[in-house]
């Protein structure tokens, strides 16, 4: 019977969610580049020793779309296909972490019309 107990009360701990990371949107950016031009958007000058950027939505209509860690800083860097005209929908996820734990996460919109 201690042994049922015991492990009821495992479970209860178990499932209970701790949730200590907070999530929030950042504003939307827009951001216009005709269909010839590669897009390359600072997200930070200083390169996180925890945590760090992610793609979270990818763009639909992209020959290269990726986050690239330069001495300059983090970019995101968005080249549209040949033949779209249009826009782009492309979210990036912000960790940020102690080392234990992620505690805070940032979501940024990026809005990109590509044009002639």
């Amino acid at each position: 019977m201690k042994k049922i107990l015991l492990f009821a009360i495992a479970l209860i701990f178990l499932s209970c969610e701790n949730k200590t990371s907070v999530e929030t949107e950042a504003p939307e950016e827009t951001i216009s580049i005709s269909k010839a031009d590669t897009l390359e958007h600072l997200l930070s000058k200083v390169i996180p020793t925890e945590g760090g950027f992610s793609i979270s939505e990818q763009a639909a209509h992209a020959v290269l779309s990726e986050i690239q860690h330069r001495e300059q800083g983090i970019f995101y860097v968005y080249a549209p296909e040949a033949d779209f005209n249009g826009t782009e929908v492309v979210k990036i996820k912000r960790a940020d972490s102690n080392g234990a734990e992620i505690f805070s996460e940032t979501i940024t919109t990026l809005k990109i019309e590509v044009a002639e």
